[in-house]
């Protein structure tokens, strides 16, 4: 399957390589990104203040941090449900490319030397080194993975040079 001599798995991969930086560009316009590595930070000093704390028998300075634990707690849950707040953008938009692929794409199917699919034989039995095959949306999710771990080291290696 063919378009203007472009073979579909590449539109594909382009369009999973887009809906990434897209997905990407909104973590970071929502601040979410920014948030969690915040709060990450300010947990990693406090278990350090702590650690340091106990080990010297300080006994002091145990009990001013626990004073801070329930603020520490409390940043700790936020950062477990901030992932789902970007999923108000990336659900609808996720939906609309699938919708948009199964236009375009219907009876795309490729194969690949990995088999990943939820099942009891391949991704939960651990036997994914195995040809399996792919339809449009298989295919644009696996290449949405690839690429948004991609991006993200590119990201941080590049512009978070701290």
């Amino acid at each position: 399957m063919d378009y203007f001599g472009i073979p579909a798995w590449a539109y594909i991969s382009a369009t999973a390589v887009f809906f990434s930086f897209l997905t990407s560009y909104i973590s970071r316009k929502t601040g979410i990104k920014q948030k969690t590595e915040l709060i990450q930070k300010t947990m990693k000093d406090y278990q350090k203040e702590m650690g340091e704390a106990l080990k010297k028998d300080d006994k002091k300075k145990v009990e001013e941090l626990k004073v801070r634990e329930p603020e520490v707690m409390k940043m700790m849950n936020e950062m477990m449900f901030l992932p789902f707040k970007n999923m108000i953008f990336v659900i609808p938009l996720f939906i609309g490319f699938m919708w948009v692929l199964d236009i375009y794409f219907h009876g795309f199917l490729i194969g690949l030397p990995i088999a990943l699919h939820l099942n009891g034989e391949e991704l939960l039995g651990l036997n994914i080194l195995k040809t399996s095959h792919y339809g449009p949306r298989g295919f644009f999710i696996l290449s949405s993975i690839v690429s948004g771990m991609v991006i993200e080291q590119l990201y941080s290696k590049v512009f978070n040079k701290k």
